[in-house]
């Protein structure tokens, strides 16, 4: 893997993150209008004692976060990545050995205290949202993939802390922000992945009001904790009746589970994946009973969605940067093939994907953090849940997030895959051998169009707020329309409403197909193209306008994905003249 400091020397994540992202919105949410900060002043709680007194402070001290962990990245996690996978990891006597390695930076990352990424600083972590905390988890993605996911499961105690009581706060949140008690979501059942409606393991209360569980999960991401670290198991089971009212959310020791088995995996060789049996398992229940699918899991699942769509870009980002390295390495026909038409066209192509998937990634995000951010600004104005729902603003954000996360989720996925198949091939023969680490980036990747939520069923998810958004007036259509509108090029402004235009004719004749769910991906597909087209143009003319280094890169590359989404408008109309 290439060497060096992961944040430093990306040079589009660091534009994105200090150009493109709107920090001035989403810091003084995140931070309550720096509440912690006055308070501090007044009573000097030393766990406030870094707590930023503006936007400026605040987006400092997440770059300076962001820097170490890039080097970390790139100079730890990254040179021992072919021997942790090589090490693997083992079951022996219901207990999961580690390799080395992995204990040894989740160590160094923790007694920086940059573990705890997402959880409050009163608890002991970085109180970064989700827009700040992907940077972390995209630079470890990069670096290699499983040991992101060992990383990032300490996080698992912010679900705590947003839904858990005071007593379950105190008790794991701090331990899981300082690194001593890893986390783990256990949701899927041998029989119930998707249908989690269906979910059977069994929750029971005693007559002394104690919960217990019985029953099986299977695909459990670290529900064995990491080495002598315990984790704590998020658990969806039937507390009453049949269908999503019935189920609830409880918390389980690891302690009080068995571990039966670990999955023998096509990639991801060092992320535990865990089928665990619960017989009478001790388990509390975590907020109220019979909204554990309906508003707890999917919460957690949202969030776990948009980790595996920034975990896309990382995984992109290494796989094209070990093409281009090889490339320019590989002399053949007398030059480097870097030169060869053919190549070139390969590299072209996947720096425009990976530009295309982090803007997305990003807005993305930012949108959720917003949506988020505000809600708790008016919980805290006195407004209640129903009056909330009600505001224009936030329900406008709900229906963008909940357009975004599935589109992020699909997009980037898919365009992982495409990245790491074709920098493989830049390789030739020896991409196909254990001699280079892309054949591990390439195996890798195949998980994220299947985890937390195939593509197929991003596409159900997202196909809805497409078909009711795109009509006039609908908040696609707004949010695009506003979005084309902030474009200063006229050429590109122009050009970008002709695409809408074009996919917005696309969009009734989909809805008049007989079978249409068949091609919803295109649809999604299409939308994500066109929204990509528009990121990157407008990023290109914030660029331009700065006079950032940037710029001719940023134009560029443009330039090449409005091609790519052009191409596949062109196509995704041609289907729907043929299905019709």
């Amino acid at each position: 893997m290439i060497k060096g400091n992961y944040f430093e020397n990306n040079a589009d994540l660091q534009f994105t993150v200090g150009h493109f992202v709107d920090w001035q919105t989403l810091i003084p949410l995140q931070e309550d209008d720096f509440s912690d900060a006055a308070e501090f002043k007044k009573t000097d709680n030393k766990a406030l004692e870094f707590a930023p007194a503006n936007t400026v402070e605040c987006l400092e001290g997440y770059r300076a976060v962001w820097s170490q962990i890039g080097k970390v990245c790139g100079n730890e996690v990254a040179p021992a990545a072919r021997s942790m996978e090589k090490h693997g990891i083992k079951l022996v006597n219901g207990k999961v050995n580690f390799p080395p390695d992995t204990q040894r930076i989740v160590d160094l990352i923790a007694n920086a205290g940059m573990l705890g990424t997402n959880m409050s600083r009163r608890n002991g972590g970085l109180q970064m949202a989700l827009t700040s905390s992907s940077v972390v988890f995209e630079l470890m993605s990069r670096a290699d993939v499983a040991f992101g996911i060992s990383a990032s499961c300490f996080n698992l105690g912010e679900v705590i802390e947003r839904f858990g009581d005071a007593e379950m706060i105190a008790t794991w949140v701090p331990q899981m922000a300082q690194g001593q008690v890893c986390g783990a979501m256990a949701l899927t059942e041998p029989n119930f992945g998707s249908d989690l409606s269906r979910v059977t393991t069994r929750a029971e209360k005693d007559a002394d009001g104690n919960w217990s569980l019985t029953g099986t999960k299977r695909f459990i991401t670290h529900a064995c904790g990491l080495n002598e670290r315990p984790s704590v198991i998020l658990t969806l089971a039937r507390s009453a009746g049949a269908g999503a009212k019935g189920l609830s959310f409880f918390l389980v020791h690891s302690e009080d589970i068995e571990v039966t088995r670990i999955e023998d995996k096509m990639g991801l060789h060092t992320s535990p994946t865990c089928e665990i049996v619960f017989e009478k398992s001790k388990a509390q229940l975590i907020g109220e009973e019979g909204l554990g699918l309906v508003k707890y899991a999917i919460q957690m699942m949202n969030g776990a969605r948009m980790g595996i769509a920034v975990q896309s870009v990382g995984i992109a980002q290494a796989a094209y940067e070990e093409g281009k390295k090889y490339a320019s390495e590989r002399v053949q026909f007398g030059m480097t093939i870097e030169n060869l038409p053919p190549v070139k066209r390969i590299l072209d192509d996947n720096e425009a994907y990976v530009h295309a998937m982090r803007a997305l990634a990003y807005r993305s995000c930012e949108v959720v953090d917003h949506y988020d951010g505000l809600r708790k600004k008016l919980a805290k104005a006195g407004h209640d849940e129903r009056a909330i729902r009600k505001f224009p603003e936030v329900v406008t954000l709900d229906k963008l997030a909940k357009l975004l996360t599935p589109t992020a989720k699909l997009f980037n996925s898919e365009m992982a895959n495409f990245v790491a198949y074709h920098s493989l091939q830049i390789f030739g023969g020896s991409g196909y051998t254990e001699e280079f680490d892309i054949a591990r980036i390439y195996r890798d990747a195949r998980i994220t169009t299947i985890y937390e939520g195939t593509t197929q069923l991003q596409a159900v998810a997202a196909i809805g707020s497409i078909v009711e958004g795109a009509r006039e007036g609908g908040t696609l259509h707004n949010y695009i329309t506003a979005e084309i509108a902030k474009l200063a090029d006229d050429q590109n402004r122009k050009q970008l409403a002709r695409d809408f235009f074009l996919f917005l004719q696309l969009v009734p004749r989909y809805k008049d197909l007989e079978n249409k769910e068949s091609l919803a991906i295109d649809i999604v597909t299409g939308f994500a193209y066109l929204f990509c087209n528009i990121l990157l143009c407008q990023q290109a003319g914030i660029a331009a306008k700065n006079k950032h280094p940037i710029t001719d890169d940023k134009s560029r590359v443009a330039k090449h994905f409005s091609a790519l989404s052009r191409r596949y408008l062109a196509g995704l109309e041609a289907a729907l003249s043929i299905a019709a």
